[in-house]
């Protein structure tokens, strides 16, 4: 037995006596199977046996070759040339040398082998640094409170799915927590007003408080001297409090409100039903006081309504009253195939409505559906669905082009030169069923060249075609122009058929002499 197979049968051997072990607790076979993971019927299988039984049965010395087996040797090769080689990247070398060999071979069995040829070998990955971090002592009252972002798919009533979008500010000392929903991505006005909700929940605001480096509310770091937006600055000298703003990637620095954000989503929105937006909040207020601020917190072994007693004194007093941001409808750009780009989405708008690169629409979402209204006459252009499917193309049939309107009248010109026949009639089907995408381009040649030629002449040389099947507007000239010539006929005039006739055709203008000019200079 080589070494693989002994540490598989010490492996099994190991679980025979973890599954005895946990039915002599008073486990069923279902607890059992779920707790370590295997099927049921092995753990029912496992129990029968005695250990004797175990040892001398195939399910211990029983052993399995591995699909990629015959690779092993260039495998090792690649994880000895460079032991950070990913599986991903052990994949690509065995399709790039052995090709539709491994076609078959799924991306989990590469891993699993991989891995497998790792430990027979002790070849591990190399590490990346770990950073070091250490605990804080707990901040003062009232000085720090930190503020981060979330999103999470909700199911609906009626069976669909609806991002929604949330705020989270916490103090930093006591973990008090307030959470604000919203339908829409958190733009500097929006989160002004939910800084404004927390402070006025809260009776006060921190001294400072901590954040990412979110464009919604920071234009640009500058080597330490912070360029705020617009509306966020005005914020801020307003209520006098210090934004700090965290470097990136630094996940340490806010680690309480990032622990907050994955409470909200797996405490409170996990397997809840969106009814609509108000609901939610007050959903969310009375879950705080149940919950997210009245239950123990595992960091500081305290229930932060407790301790926010405490801090709630040292707090910065807040008088003002928060006011909803007007809603201010965006300004998109029209792409040349008539559709709008909305949130990694496309919507249509009526063909015709681009005109050139700088047209633009107004869009705003309502009730759930995306309205899109032109920018010059405030028109409704267009109203979808809003959709979950990321790169998805929302359609509205109306807003296709009318296609053949002009493909009719030259018909119709064809028709008034040639007659209403059926030779006609089957001839120009024979030409769009065989090559449609050059229908029109056939008609407009026809056009350009049949009045040329007597209606009974086309006549005879549509007949030849249809025998030939020559399905071509050329072809039909051409046999024309042979009959034509076969009965020494002169050209069709064509003038009469294209100039257009007019009473003022004769007149001549009048013409001022040049003296009558000399009196003005």
């Amino acid at each position: 037995m080589n070494t693989s197979s002994k540490t598989n049968s010490t492996k099994k051997l190991v679980m025979w006596y973890k599954v005895n072990e946990l039915f002599s607790n008073g486990l069923k076979f279902t607890q059992i199977s779920q707790k370590l993971g295997i099927d049921r019927h092995r753990v029912s299988h496992y129990h029968q046996m005695s250990e004797a039984e175990f040892l001398m049965s195939d399910a211990y010395q029983r052993s399995y070759n591995r699909k990629l087996d015959t690779y092993e040797s260039f495998v090792l090769n690649e994880l000895r040339i460079c032991p950070g080689f990913s599986s991903k990247q052990i994949e690509d070398h065995l399709k790039e040398h052995y090709g539709d060999v491994l076609k078959e071979v799924c991306s989990k069995t590469v891993y699993n082998y991989v891995m497998y040829i790792r430990e027979k070998y002790s070849i591990p990955k190399p590490s990346q640094e770990t950073r070091q971090c250490e605990k804080l002592p707990e901040l003062p009252f009232g000085q720090y409170g930190q503020v981060d972002f979330g999103e999470y798919w909700m199911e609906r009533e009626d069976g669909g799915r609806l991002k929604v979008y949330f705020f989270v500010m916490i103090l930093s000392r006591s973990r008090y927590k307030y959470v604000y929903f919203s339908s829409r991505p958190f733009n500097t006005a929006s989160t002004v007003y939910a800084h404004e909700l927390a402070f006025s929940y809260y009776g006060g605001r921190p001294g400072k408080l901590l954040y990412d480096q979110d464009k919604v509310l920071l234009h640009d770091e500058n080597l330490g001297d912070l360029i705020l937006t617009k509306g966020f600055r005005s914020f801020v000298d307003q209520l006098h409090f210090e934004p700090v703003f965290c470097r990136k990637s630094d996940p340490e620095s806010k680690g309480k409100v990032e622990n907050a954000v994955k409470y909200v989503k797996y405490n409170f929105l996990r397997g809840r039903t969106f009814t609509d937006m108000d609901n939610l909040n007050k959903e969310s207020l009375a879950w705080l006081e149940r919950t997210g601020n009245g239950s123990m917190h595992h960091g500081i072994r305290r229930i932060p309504t407790d301790v926010f007693k405490e801090e709630k004194v040292y707090l910065q007093p807040y008088y003002g009253t928060p006011q909803p941001p007007k809603v201010e409808m965006k300004e998109y750009t029209v792409r040349k195939d008539n559709t709008v780009s909305y949130h990694c989405c496309y919507y249509t708008v009526p063909s015709g409505t681009y005109r050139n690169a700088g047209t633009h629409v107004l869009v705003e979402e309502v009730d759930e559906r995306l309205h899109i209204y032109s920018k010059e006459t405030g028109k409704t252009l267009a109203i979808h669905p809003i959709s979950e499917v990321k790169g998805a193309l929302i359609q509205d049939p109306s807003h296709k082009a009318v296609r053949g309107a002009g493909i009719t009248e030259k018909e119709q010109k064809i028709h008034g030169h040639i007659g209403d026949i059926e030779a006609l009639d089957i001839f120009l089907a024979g030409i769009y069923k065989s090559k449609p995408r050059y229908y029109s381009r056939n008609l407009s040649y026809l056009i350009h060249r049949m009045y040329g030629y007597r209606p009974e002449i086309l006549h005879e040389a549509l007949l030849q075609c249809l025998t030939c099947n020559a399905y071509n507007a050329k072809m039909l000239i051409e046999s024309s122009e042979s009959i034509r010539m076969s009965r020494s006929l002169s050209m069709e005039k064509t003038a009469s058929k294209t100039s257009v006739s007019s009473p003022l055709a004769n007149v001549t203008p009048e013409r001022t002499p040049i003296n009558s000019f000399e009196q003005y200079f």
